[in-house]
């Protein structure tokens, strides 16, 4: 703990990138660094993923086709939206943010490198500055925190679950509904330790695969009410300015200039932001839903042991997009209301059609967009929310 009290803002900013970067670096993904390349472990973990794709098609085929077992269907469709990441998570999901990884990282590395350039700058002015600096590092170690836990949780439910079930109940259930071509674990030893080391591998690149690419999008994107808090302080300080000097234009106009710098600046931020996680936040919320709806259905039917947390998890995950969307929207509402809200009459001719460029461009701000259809906000988690609910008892019906 002391140790964080004396770090500068830019220092524990750079400690979470530092994270970041290990967990990227162990799948491959680390395009956080300029001279980034496809490493073998890149292409590794893209086997694991495509084998993984390949792997839930064959569990459906001898689930449906050979036992006759149709639950075995909502089972791996549970898994086959997040599989990239590969854990009980689902394929489209993990292999969008495994590629966007790769092939998006200038817009990745350009908001890391602005936030960046922004702690070391804003750390060296005021109280008030600084403040808000400490402020948004203890918000992301929140999330971090918490996203954390829930991915341990999810693990640890993964792998009790079959433990408990084979020592207490004598079964035995696989740690993911995953069958291997060619591979019968009841044959041999050798025929049951690939299998269970493939599903280990599984559950670990996907825990480190979705971890760092759910913290890369919360780490840029709960910046942004930060980068609102300043552009308020900015305000603030032509204020007091203007009490000194007023209508002094050698006085405000580089003050003024300054914000408005300031809010192209964000505006920047936001697109790229846009730019960089547009297909991961869409698949993300789409494959989530499928996620919740088929797991709601197995803990109907009963088939699936572990789909309480798994439901749990993809919840969470659904709430933490939706939420931190949320952050984009009330901070880009916020900036308009700040515009409005200044003293902009005494100010002269000239920099009062600064203000009116600012006010202008903040009536239709950027912000995060579920496949530019609708807004990643709260208010849309709840309608899919009530979306999911409804297709699920339909299908629950239907199955029955």
């Amino acid at each position: 703990m002391a140790g964080n009290i004396q770090l500068s803002p830019s220092e524990r900013f750079a400690k979470f990138i530092k994270v970041i970067k290990l967990f990227a670096g162990f799948c491959g993904v680390n395009s956080l660094e300029r001279d980034y390349r496809v490493t073998w472990v890149t292409w590794l973990v893209i086997c694991v993923v495509t084998s993984f794709f390949v792997c839930t098609f064959y569990t459906i085929y001898v689930g449906m086709a050979i036992q006759n077992n149709y639950s075995i269907l909502l089972q791996s469709l549970c898994i086959t939206g997040t599989g990239v990441q590969v854990r009980s998570n689902q394929f489209f999901q993990g292999y969008t943010k495994l590629l966007n990884a790769i092939f998006c990282g200038k817009h990745l590395r350009f908001a890391f490198e602005e936030l960046t350039a922004i702690y070391e700058e804003y750390e060296c002015k005021r109280l008030e500055y600084r403040d808000n600096l400490k402020e948004n590092l203890e918000m992301v170690k929140r999330l971090i925190y918490g996203l954390l836990l829930i991915n341990f949780i999810l693990i640890a439910a993964l792998f009790a679950v079959p433990l408990f079930y084979y020592y207490v109940r004598k079964e035995k259930i696989d740690v993911i509904p995953l069958m291997i071509p060619g591979i019968n674990p009841s044959n041999n030893r050798i025929e049951n330790y690939i299998y269970q080391f493939y599903h280990i591998c599984c559950v670990i690149f996907s825990t480190f695969g979705n971890f760092a690419s759910d913290t890369f999008m919360i780490l840029i994107v709960v910046h942004v009410p930060m980068i609102k808090n300043i552009f308020k302080l900015k305000f603030d300080d032509m204020a007091e300015t203007m009490k000194l000097h007023l209508r002094n234009r050698k006085k405000t106009e580089p003050l003024l200039r300054d914000i408005f710098q300031w809010h192209q600046k964000t505006i920047l931020i936001i697109e790229t932001m846009q730019k960089g996680f547009f297909w991961v936040i869409f698949v993300q919320i789409f494959t989530s839903m499928l996620n919740i709806i088929f797991t709601i259905v197995c803990i109907f039917l009963g088939v699936w042991p572990v789909a309480p947390v798994y439901l749990l998890y993809s919840f969470v995950i659904l709430y933490i997009y939706c939420g931190i969307g949320n952050l984009v929207e009330i901070s880009t509402d916020d900036i308009t209301s700040i515009i409005y809200d200044f003293i902009w009459y005494d100010l002269t001719v000239s920099e009062q059609k600064m203000i009116l460029i600012m006010l202008r461009e903040s009536q239709s701000p950027p912000t995060m967009t579920i496949g530019g259809v609708m807004p990643l906000s709260m208010n849309t988690a709840l309608q899919l929310t009530k979306s999911i609910y409804t297709i699920a008892m339909l299908l629950n019906e239907f199955v029955n």
